[in-house]
């Protein structure tokens, strides 16, 4: 079994990304996909394929669909399971006011860890950046949202024997 392009859209969301990677495959390992996948984020993938890439993500706290359930529940866990109704609509407030009257564009962040206040004050700390400044912020929290997905649909691929150097790498070809 292969990894498609879907597989790699998946990923990340950006077709540009998904072509490249897929070009540049098979890996040795998942630590060569994540230094893959780094080095064409930020030299092969323009500003319109990153802003493909933040389409891709829903606003955070919003989960509507079995995949995207499946895909993002375990990142925003912390974030949900610490939010109130409170927390959820300043979240929602701030979320549209950074898209729709800032930037234009989907607030990213890697939540994983991350309570729904630390979320809401570095989402409020972003309002204030240039949109320069805040292509580039969203661009490195997406790179890290996309080292996530990697390592877990790497590990959703790995052999059953336990042993941690048996994955199916060739899952990367």
């Amino acid at each position: 079994m292969h990894f498609s392009e879907s597989d790699w859209i998946a990923c990340c969301g950006s077709s540009k990304f998904a072509k490249e990677m897929a070009k540049v495959r098979p890996f040795k390992n998942l630590t060569k996909a994540i230094e893959m996948s780094r080095q064409i984020w930020w030299n092969q993938v323009d500003v319109p394929g990153w802003l493909e890439a933040f389409r891709a993500h829903l606003r955070i706290g919003v989960l509507s669909s079995k995949s995207t359930i499946d895909w993002c529940a375990e990142e925003q866990a912390t974030a949900l399971s610490s939010a109130n109704d409170r927390a959820l609509k300043d979240l929602a407030e701030w979320n549209q006011l950074y898209e729709s009257k800032k930037f234009g564009f989907v607030f990213l962040v890697c939540a994983t860890g991350k309570s729904s206040s630390e979320i809401l004050q570095f989402l409020k700390g972003q309002i204030t950046n240039r949109l320069l400044v805040e292509l580039q912020v969203a661009a490195n929290e997406q790179q890290k949202i996309t080292k996530l997905q990697l390592s877990k649909l790497v590990s959703q691929n790995t052999a059953p024997s336990g042993d941690k150097n048996t994955s199916k790498l060739s899952l990367l070809e």
